[in-house]
């Protein structure tokens, strides 16, 4: 049952995120990707993508949605 203390929608929590952290999120987990698929996508190395995920999903505990 929805409140008016409900955690804000994801759209929004993402637009929190720093642009890189955003767009390695989008690639992966919204886009089905694997982390070294992204990476090409992304032009990016895949330890960069894998560390760029890691950051983003730290963000994401701190505004409590893990």
């Amino acid at each position: 049952m929805p409140t008016r203390y409900a955690d804000p929608p994801m759209e929004q929590l993402l637009l929190r995120l720093p642009a890189r952290h955003r767009e390695v999120l989008v690639a992966t987990y919204f886009r089905g990707r694997t982390t070294d698929e992204a990476a090409r996508v992304l032009g990016l190395p895949p330890r960069a993508v894998k560390a760029r995920l890691y950051e983003a999903m730290r963000e994401l505990c701190d505004m409590r949605i893990c």
